[in-house]
């Protein structure tokens, strides 16, 4: 006995429809299925036809088993209605992948803002120390010095460190009224930044270090709220992802590249309070001086010859506290497009991944496989991940509501630069940063 069950039909939107006909015992004709799919009704094992017409008695099934039909409608007024559901196996494993996404990035956090009187003539709080290593920054640091410079008391100190650069870096930060360090040719050992990083703390004295990237635009009281977040948790890294402000189509495409890294880190998730978090974000990241010395800091071995140094300061301190930037401490990250883009995400996004844990890494790995996938075996589900991807990317940049529509080809973008730095990781191979060469590793 051929057994019809009822499921939703995706044939219309697949464009997988197979026409046959029911036959009920004794050989009298019931109706006519169109149908994607035929499921053994105690298996449950999908038999897939492609492609025919036929009637059921042709198709060789065996006669013991009992068979569903997955289908589309019911060609004779004796059927009955048929009531429309996906198939279940692919529903439960989009869901579940859809369900993760969620989790992964239950709720962003921003800095909390001062308790405290944030003015910076307020001497209730301790000085910082804000060192900013720039290379062929010139463009980028007056969007910084401005919104930092007005907002800095007498115990706190503005350094830029001079990073070999071949433009007027020095002499905008001068301009600004920053105080400005030339960088030393690199030891041996050393990369760029974190020896940039190193030289501006070995040049201040204030109690508590903040780095800042050049192309950060941050909160005017980012300073304030930095020295109480650090105050109140001193034996941290206290970090700041700031939120993107994609420019360029191909700053728009990596989106689903800023969202991987929020989930990756573990700090957003409802359970972020049982997890140690061991990582950081480079853009923003302070730590006590007292600290940062004990570990030692930019020169330790294992932070000196990383290009995410971030990640080997947090790691080496035991700790970190994480937020976003959203809405007042943003940045652009790649304002030059496709090849600063791609360079960008295939210096880091691989070295990210060997830091995250094993089940965040599995958890992310199965969201990004239900937008991937899920439209494409169930067409329905289309704008579920839509939506996710609108909600979830804004809590990490801005979106265009083109790249929402065409959140495919965003995933597609996401894999082959994950692969691209997934190689150069494996083999070790050197990615060009900023006119230096930089060891993947």
């Amino acid at each position: 006995m051929i057994d019809v069950m009822p499921f939703i039909d995706l044939s219309l939107l697949l464009g997988l429809r197979v026409r046959m006909s029911y036959f009920a015992p004794g050989g009298d004709r019931a109706h006519e299925v169109q149908a994607t799919t035929i499921v053994d009704a105690r298996s449950r094992e999908l038999i897939r036809p492609t492609d025919f017409t036929s009637d059921a008695r042709d198709l060789d099934l065996p006669t013991n088993k009992e068979y569903t039909f997955v289908a589309t409608n019911l060609r004779d007024d004796q059927s009955g209605p048929v009531e429309l559901v996906p198939d279940r196996v692919d529903l439960a494993i989009y869901l579940t992948g859809w369900t993760l996404g969620w989790l992964l990035l239950w709720r962003v956090r921003p800095l909390p803002a001062p308790t405290d009187d944030p003015s910076p003539w307020c001497g209730a709080r301790p000085g910082v120390a804000v060192i900013i290593p720039a290379r062929n920054e010139q463009d980028a640091l007056p969007h910084l010095l401005t919104r930092v410079t007005p907002h800095l008391g007498p115990q706190d100190e503005m350094i830029v460190v001079d990073d070999h650069s071949d433009d007027a870096t020095a002499r905008v930060a001068t301009l600004h009224g920053a105080r400005v360090i030339t960088s030393p040719p690199l030891p041996p050992g050393w990369l760029g930044k974190p020896h940039a990083c190193a030289l501006g703390a070995a040049e201040s004295s204030a109690p508590i270090l903040l780095f800042v990237d050049a192309d950060v635009q941050p909160a005017p009281d980012l300073v304030a709220r930095i020295a109480q977040a650090v105050t109140a948790q001193p034996d941290v890294v206290t970090s700041i992802q700031p939120w993107h402000k994609t420019g360029s189509w191909a700053e728009q495409a990596s989106v689903l590249c800023n969202v991987t890294a929020l989930m990756g880190c573990g700090a957003f998730n409802p359970a972020r309070r049982n997890a140690k978090a061991t990582v950081a974000f480079g853009p923003i990241l302070a730590v006590d001086r007292t600290t940062y010395d004990r570990v030692g800091g930019h020169a330790a071995p294992s932070v000196r010859s990383m290009h995410t140094e971030d990640i080997g300061l947090a790691r080496l301190v035991g700790g970190a506290e994480l937020y976003t930037g959203r809405p007042d401490t943003t940045f652009q990250m790649y304002p030059e497009g496709l090849r600063q883009t791609i360079r960008g995400w295939t210096r880091s996004i691989a070295t990210g991944a060997r830091f995250t844990s094993c089940w965040i890494a599995i958890a992310t790995l199965a969201w990004v496989w239900s937008l991937a996938g899920g439209w494409i075996t169930m067409p329905i589900v289309f704008p579920l991940s839509a939506l996710q991807f609108w909600i979830l990317g804004r809590r990490a940049a801005s979106i265009h509501p083109l790249t929402v529509l065409l959140y495919p080809l965003a995933v597609l973008a996401f894999v082959l630069i994950s692969l691209r730095s997934l190689v150069t990781l494996i083999f070790g191979r050197r990615v060009e940063w900023k006119g230096r060469d930089v060891d993947a590793r």
